[in-house]
């Protein structure tokens, strides 16, 4: 019996057996390609979504920080709402013009809306596209505290997850997140 043959079909791989392993390794890096992508996509989304969770927690510390005017039932605008660097108060205490409260004294209803406008700036330099909205309800009789709701909403981009998912000129959508305090 001659070693040769034998041989020969034992050593090395066919040409079939490496295009197949050559095919296996492309589906497998595709996909690794794919899951980096949405894994990128994903930790935008997430920063964005830290990001306006500060600035609500920010808004929320400047309302804790001034009771004198948001614990105040009788003073405290019941909604408004903030958009890009519009503040729209009926009661047009808080899209007043207030002096620089770092500089001089304020009083309560000035360092309110400082304090909204120094947000609002903040908000439009990193969300150009973001609405607020404040809504706070009291008790007329001064019996119970006043409570807040802030409501952020913006525009998130997001990646398509398959090919029937996909939008010429990308992916969009609305979120929102709403933070509930208690001057």
């Amino acid at each position: 019996m001659p070693m040769s043959t034998m041989q020969r079909h034992a050593s090395g791989f066919t040409l079939i057996e490496v295009l197949v392993a050559v095919v296996i390794a492309g589906v497998g890096l595709l996909g690794l390609a794919k899951l980096q992508a949405a894994s990128m996509s994903n930790t935008q989304i997430a920063r964005v979504r830290s990001l306006v969770a500060l600035q609500l927690g920010g808004l929320a510390a400047a309302m804790h920080a001034n009771p004198a005017f948001w614990s105040n039932g009788g003073a405290v605008p019941p909604t408004f709402s903030m958009n890009k660097t519009t503040i729209t108060d009926l009661t047009k205490t808080l899209n007043a013009t207030p002096p620089d409260c770092k500089q001089v004294s304020c009083t309560s209803a000035q360092l309110a809306a400082y304090d909204v406008q120094a947000w609002v700036a903040g908000m439009n330099a990193h969300f150009p596209s973001y609405n607020a909205t404040v809504t706070c309800t009291s008790d007329p009789n001064g019996q119970l505290p006043v409570s807040c709701s802030l409501t952020a909403t913006w525009q998130e981009a997001y990646t398509a997850i398959n090919q029937s998912t996909v939008v010429a000129g990308g992916q969009t959508a609305t979120q929102s997140l709403t933070l509930y305090v208690q001057p």
